[in-house]
């Protein structure tokens, strides 16, 4: 899939051959560090129990949070959709993803990549524009993972605060740069 990706990033986004394998890496890496650490996330942690409860055990016990929708990011599509995941799968999660209309060579490799190799029952990929992300934002989920514009990001969190929906934000704006 890696020459797919390549090309798709080249159509959308006029990135070179460096750039791509760069982002791609990130994902790979990504991937490789969760696969890694799977069973000591899986893990209980131990907490220290108070006297009052005292002779018993304490212990945080993590559980998947459900249906997790991501929004990714044009700019960077496919580390912004597929690290986020990457991190639902190794925690359980089920996930509708909307890649960046923006990017749509690259919107189509992501939908082919998970539609070929994850499991449709648990991970779907729709595309579309923002009639498909307003529909989106309708439907009830557990979490939402957004990657993108301030402006939008407002849109997104005042979605999640009506339905009191946790919501990840990535805005932009965040990067700044200094030339001289």
């Amino acid at each position: 899939m890696r020459p797919e990706f390549e090309e798709a990033l080249l159509q959308d986004l006029g990135r070179n051959k460096n750039a791509s394998v760069a982002e791609i890496k990130m994902v790979e890496a990504a991937a490789a560090h969760d696969l890694k650490h799977l069973k000591s996330y899986m893990r209980d942690v131990s907490e220290e129990t108070e006297l009052m409860l005292a002779p018993a055990s304490t212990y945080v016990r993590y559980e998947p949070m459900g249906v997790v929708a991501i929004y990714s990011a044009w700019n960077y599509p496919v580390m912004t959709s597929l690290k986020p995941l990457v991190q639902c799968i190794t925690t359980g999660n089920a996930v509708i993803m909307k890649p960046s209309e923006i990017a749509p060579q690259t919107s189509k490799v992501v939908k082919k990549f998970i539609d070929t190799y994850l499991d449709q029952d648990f991970i779907r990929c729709i595309e579309g524009g923002i009639d498909v992300a307003v529909e989106l934002n309708k439907q009830k989920v557990d979490l939402i993972c957004f990657t993108g514009s301030t402006q939008v990001g407002k849109i997104v969190a005042g979605v999640a605060a009506k339905n009191l929906t946790r919501c990840i934000l990535e805005l932009g704006g965040k990067c700044p740069a200094i030339i001289h």
